[in-house]
């Protein structure tokens, strides 16, 4: 179990949080009275979680949660005496993973602790992959949205063909496991899919895996999701893991689509990325969802220049700029995908808009996208389409 700082001068609050942390079955805590006595504390590397107590919430608690969070892999949570909306927006914005209040009981606060210990795992995992993940032959790039029906899959499967016609070697895999649809999206007939690739885990390896994966028309090589939903049972985290990693192996470039959601085998997806686009729309419930997203990925380590922001039918008329979507995100839009009737019509048909309308402003973002994936990582940010 992580080691735990409680950053609390003694008393009935610091007795509570250490309350939770034996309940937790942990080692003991490590205390330290200041904010400046806990920063020096951190600097031991068994330190995991900085828990923060009521007498020390303010501003400086918050920007040394978010120093910690940067650069040493430290998750927090703050134990507040009062917890209000200002609160929270403060905490969330510093990359607190929780925040307990007066009334939560001591399960509640080991609980929150305890989760906070699974994000500085998962920040300290990132850490140590970091070198293996730039030596890899492939790069990894994931379309990701916990909003459905913003286009997630069209951008997957388009920017997939795109790459492809640039002459590269790609896969797409679709990780959408209960109810994936990059095969109708690419007019496919699955014969095989990743199902295949788990029932022969114990034996799968690159060439047993090249015989699963379908071929599109476009070049592109796909590993589709199930043909029934209940196959997605027996498909863990970390068999998809394996899987990822032999299809990295085997390929220039790998374009991921996921499902909704901060499952465990999107999680798997999102540690060996490379560039993460996070897709959103012109609507007010999606902005809503990507802003959250935006935050739950900072805290989970995933906010060192990989997050890149793509805002789709960026033209709709519905009252609304990219500049004041940039601002109620709070993120800055990295490309721009405009509207277009024949987007649904090449759905329908099952062929990609890169391929159906090549000339389209629909198909020329998004191969600008493309190049920006087929670029170096890295690469500096802006604005591609």
């Amino acid at each position: 179990m992580s080691q735990v700082l409680i950053a609390e001068p003694e008393g009935a609050g610091r007795q509570r949080l250490a309350a939770a942390v034996t309940v937790m079955g942990a080692d003991p805590p490590a205390y330290a009275d200041s904010l400046t006595a806990a920063r020096e504390a951190a600097r031991d590397p068994e330190v995991q979680v900085l828990v923060i107590g009521p007498t020390l919430v303010c501003d400086a608690a918050f920007e040394l949660a978010d120093l910690l969070q940067r650069s040493g892999g430290v998750a927090t949570v703050v134990g507040a005496a009062n917890v209000d909306a200002g609160l929270l927006r403060r905490a969330m914005r510093a990359g607190v993973t929780d925040v307990v209040g007066p009334y939560d009981t001591t399960d509640e606060v080991a609980g929150a602790i305890r989760r906070a210990a699974d994000v500085a795992s998962r920040l300290h995992a990132a850490a140590a992959a970091e070198p293996e993940s730039t030596a890899a032959t492939g790069k990894v790039v994931t379309v990701f949205s916990t909003k459905g029906g913003v286009g997630k899959t069209v951008l997957a499967t388009n920017l997939g063909v795109a790459l492809a016609s640039m002459g590269h070697r790609v896969a797409l895999v679709d990780l959408d496991l209960e109810f994936g649809d990059v095969a109708i999206m690419l007019g496919m007939k699955p014969e095989h899919t990743i199902n295949d690739a788990v029932q022969a885990i114990d034996r799968l390896d690159t060439d047993l895996l090249a015989g699963i994966m379908e071929h599109h028309s476009s070049g592109l090589h796909v590993l589709l999701a199930p043909s029934l939903p209940e196959d997605a049972d027996g498909i863990s985290a970390t068999f998809v893991g394996k899987i990822l990693d032999l299809v990295r192996d085997s390929y220039d470039y790998v374009v991921i689509d996921t499902c909704p959601s901060f499952s465990e085998v999107v999680l798997a997806a999102l540690d060996r990325s490379d560039a993460l686009y996070v897709v959103t729309t012109m609507d007010v419930a999606s902005i809503k969802n990507t802003r959250i997203s935006l935050q739950k990925l900072h805290q989970l380590g995933y906010n060192n220049g990989r997050v890149r922001l793509v805002l789709n039918r960026s033209d709709s008329k519905v009252l609304l700029q990219p500049a004041e979507v940039e601002q109620a995100i709070g993120s800055r839009i990295f490309a721009l995908i405009p509207s277009d009737r024949i987007v649904p019509r090449s759905v329908n048909q099952g062929v990609p808009i890169v391929t159906e309308m090549p000339r389209s402003e629909v198909a020329r973002s998004i191969m600008r996208l493309a190049r920006d994936a087929a670029g170096p990582k890295d690469k500096e940010d802006g604005h591609v389409a």
